[in-house]
């Protein structure tokens, strides 16, 4: 007898299959697709900044590095968490493309204005006259970038939701392909040029999403209960609280070493981070799995999330191991041998990659068993603590490659906190089931 797949989502043609899928085969399915999406996104990233390394000035990169670090940052404020809140809710409501909407505008706005403050100041403080005399323009293309950011992010959340993660991976080769078709083109406009490469497609893309949700989200469930949107911000605010202090230290890194060591040093930090950060996106697939899955079911069964563990310790481990050997290597390829001098801060990037698996997977179960608070403790342990570290080591006038050391010691700290969380786990009421009659 055959399996119907997709039954949640009665307005999507189910799938029939021969057996049925175990929870462990969904979560890698959907996890599977969403690591494609990113890990496109990170290979095609790492030429993109491989050929800004070749195409520009080093003082060219590190600040559009800054830029596009601190366009992530204001993306994580103006966010408010409203991605991971659809994610949990969008299954379960009578409207959940009206919900969608809701969430996109209170996101776009705010992030807009965050990232008009942010990039004006931090251009204010830098001392780079490429920049100042293109000022309006990188801080109207800073704007642009945080706004599609958060757009992205939240239709993001309404495919994931929809366990439609293969729309992710298409939507992540389109905007690296056409960045880096764009980066040629605009080679000789300096600083505008990069930033403006790495702007301008994503806007784009993230304008033909709208459209693309409409394929995963009817405008009205009939099988689904009425849901406010102020239902969504005690987790969604759990999410940003999160989020944000999370996102501070790789965020905000760049554009303190701008302002206090110059532009060049941070070319060579950033990249070692863009590099390290692939391995990041590993554990992130799984998380964000693992969360759309339990809030399907309403809950995550602790052997569910063991079992990912594992699987993310066989995959991590060797990886790190390799990257660690080849660091200097990955480095001069990227940059040339000037880059590759700096191959320690690659080094210690993908070390802090172990820590922050564990805490993805904490993420996803305090998410599934609606723990904001749970969530705002860890990543404030995480972001705090590493920004500590990072600004000991300025003070110290400790040499920029030792920096990430930052990255390893936060991590250890904020995975010892979520271990602890984890271990008091409180029993939740179950959310009103949608009618499957």
């Amino acid at each position: 007898m055959g399996v119907i797949e997709d039954w949640e989502f009665p307005w999507m043609r189910p799938v029939l299959r021969t057996e049925p899928m175990s929870e462990s085969e969904l979560v890698r399915q959907q996890g599977g697709w969403v690591f494609a999406g990113s890990i496109a996104n990170s290979i095609l990233g790492f030429a993109f900044w491989a050929l800004a390394a070749h195409l520009f000035t080093s003082t060219a990169v590190g600040t559009a590095g800054a830029l596009v670090s601190l366009s992530s940052l204001a993306t994580s404020i103006g966010i408010l968490g409203l991605d991971n809140g659809l994610v949990r809710f969008a299954a379960r409501v009578d409207r959940p493309r009206a919900l969608m909407w809701q969430v996109l505008l209170v996101g776009g706005v705010l992030s807009a204005i965050v990232g008009l403050a942010l990039s004006t100041t931090v251009l204010h403080l830098s001392n780079d006259a490429e920049a100042d005399k293109a000022f309006a323009v990188l801080v109207a293309l800073s704007v642009a970038l945080t706004t599609s950011q958060t757009c992205f992010q939240i239709t993001d959340g309404s495919i994931l939701a929809a366990r439609k993660s293969e729309y992710l991976a298409y939507r992540a080769v389109a905007y690296g392909l056409v960045k880096i078709a764009l980066v040629f083109a605009l080679a000789g406009a300096g600083v505008v040029g990069l930033f403006g490469s790495y702007t301008l497609p994503l806007l784009a893309i993230t304008i033909v999403s709208f459209f693309l949700v409409q394929r995963v989200w009817p405008a009205r469930n009939e099988k689904g209960v009425p849901t406010r949107f102020r239902e969504l911000a005690s987790l969604s605010a759990g999410n940003w609280i999160h989020g944000l202090m999370y996102s501070l230290p790789s965020r905000l890194g760049p554009s303190i070493l701008l302002i206090f060591v110059g532009a060049s040093p941070v070319a060579y930090f950033f990249i070692a981070l863009q590099l390290a950060e692939v391995l990041n996106y590993v554990p992130e697939s799984v998380s964000k799995s693992l969360f759309a899955h339990g809030s399907i079911r309403d809950y995550l069964p602790s052997s569910l999330t063991s079992s990912m563990r594992r699987l993310l310790l066989a995959i991590l481990v060797p990886m790190v191991a390799l990257g660690v050997v080849l660091a200097q290597i990955g480095m001069t390829i990227v940059g040339g041998t000037t880059y590759g001098n700096h191959g320690l801060a690659l080094q210690l990037f993908l070390l802090a990659t172990l820590p922050k698996a564990g805490i993805q997977l904490y993420k996803a179960q305090f998410n599934v068993d609606r723990r904001p608070m749970a969530l705002i403790v860890m990543g404030s342990a995480l972001g705090l603590s590493t920004l500590a570290f990072l600004v000991v080591g300025l003070v110290l006038r400790v040499n920029p490659d030792w920096l990430p050391l930052a990255w390893i010691l936060g991590g250890i700290l904020a995975l010892g906190v979520g271990w602890s969380l984890s271990r008091r786990r409180l029993p939740i009421q179950p959310e009103p089931q949608v009618s499957r009659g």
